[in-house]
């Protein structure tokens, strides 16, 4: 076998094994930013329901802070869709 087989085979071997890192970081990403939709999804209906019932604020605080322990988010959400 020459050298120009072994560098050509090494070149190939080395796309194919950039091409499937870049598969898996492609899908790893894709898990997270869907996580974080459903996640924003999740506390935007809670927190709609939350306003057009005229349900206590102190109620809707207590069930986030339950289901996202995340005081930062929590914040995060009621000034994007309760203090609107």
């Amino acid at each position: 076998m020459s050298i120009e087989s072994i560098l050509t085979m090494e070149k190939v071997y080395a796309r194919q094994e950039g091409w499937d890192k870049g598969r898996v970081e492609g899908k790893e990403e894709g898990r997270v930013e869907g996580r974080d939709e459903a996640r924003e999804e999740t506390a935007r209906a809670l927190i709609e329901d939350a306003r057009q019932n005229h349900k206590n604020v102190a109620d809707l605080l207590a069930t986030l802070k339950v289901i996202f322990k995340d005081q930062a988010y929590i914040d995060k959400m009621l000034a994007k869709y309760y203090y609107q």
